[in-house]
């Protein structure tokens, strides 16, 4: 994964060949232009010409710059109206002479007046939005579209509050995580179908409107490829690359914990993402349909120390409501 700095630079590049193919294509138009009317050729080498020597009169003879400048804008004159009307008389545009530019807005530079502009913002967010693996779901699951009527009003004894009201909560504590998460990591937690998912994608969301990087891997994903790249690869420089990733996109989203297959490794893979993340303030979000109980027997005291003591906790319950979306649609 690209950090925000090589995107931008990446960014640049693209503009850096953009303006260079719109030269070239300019080149080229004027020269199957010129080869078909050779007197436009020399109608525009007469137009520059026409600058250079009325700026060496000026030079060389300061009291008659009033009269130099008239003849000159009579001369460009006369030119521009030949060059239009010949160009007129063979159905071509004067723009064909022109350069164009893919944004008139910023002239294909990215900035209008020292702000990026609306167009280089759109090239950024769509490089953020490739490669945080999410792209398409946000469309469907993102905070305008949670729906806290699927969750139950009836309040469940053993919390002490409703399923709904539960939801509010972590809506709020999400919407409040997206917003500011350079503090707490967020830990999510509760039986499947509840909707932790679905706010995993709603923060990934939000955070990347805010040009921000993400990655959002599941956890079967996450050490599948940590376990080829230690054991099954030779290549250092891969690997390397593959951590970078890992520790250094602004939010980490691992999804499903608890549904690989746990050993050694993973829990202490998952030790050091945790810990290495926290050193840099790069908060890691996790989701597991595992309790406190079910955790601690899977990953170690060191993992879970930092789990349940470092992060703020989201506990769903209630019904499940995938069924619901299912059978309310």
């Amino acid at each position: 994964m690209a950090t925000r700095t090589q995107i931008y630079k990446e960014v640049l590049r693209e503009y850096d060949a953009l303006r260079t193919q719109k030269a070239t294509e300019l080149r080229e138009r004027r020269e199957a232009i010129y080869m078909k009317l050779p007197r436009l050729e020399e109608i525009e080498r007469e137009l520059s010409l026409l600058g250079v020597s009325t700026a060496k009169l000026v030079l060389m003879q300061p009291e008659s710059r009033e009269v130099a400048l008239a003849e000159l804008q009579e001369k460009q004159n006369a030119l521009k109206t030949e060059r239009d009307a010949l160009m007129a008389k063979n159905c071509l545009s004067p723009s064909l002479l022109k350069l164009e530019y893919a944004c008139e807005k910023c002239k294909d530079t990215g900035y209008v007046e020292n702000e990026q502009c609306s167009c280089m913002k759109h090239k950024l967010m769509d490089r953020l939005y490739d490669q945080s693996n999410v792209r398409d779901i946000i469309k469907l699951e993102n905070f305008d579209t949670f729906d806290l009527r699927l969750f139950s009003d009836e309040v469940v004894k053993a919390e002490g509050i409703s399923p709904k009201e539960n939801a509010q909560r972590n809506l709020r504590m999400a919407m409040a995580f997206a917003e500011d998460f350079t503090g707490d990591n967020l830990l999510l937690y509760g039986g499947s179908g509840r909707g932790k998912t679905f706010l995993c994608n709603c923060i990934a969301k939000d955070v990347l409107d805010r040009g921000k990087t993400v990655l959002y891997l599941t956890a079967g994903q996450l050490f599948k490829q940590l376990e080829e790249l230690r054991f099954h690869r030779d290549e250092e420089e891969e690997t390397l690359d593959w951590d970078a990733e890992l520790l250094d996109a602004d939010l980490l989203i691992i999804d499903d914990l608890g549904t690989e297959f746990a050993t050694m490794f993973t829990a202490s893979e998952l030790f050091r993402i945790i810990n290495d993340r926290k050193l840099r303030k790069r908060p890691v979000v996790i989701s597991t349909n595992l309790d406190y109980k079910a955790l601690m027997d899977q990953y170690s005291d060191r993992v879970m120390s930092r789990l349940i003591g470092e992060y703020t906790t989201l506990k769903f319950f209630g019904d499940d409501i995938r069924m619901k979306k299912k059978y309310a649609r």
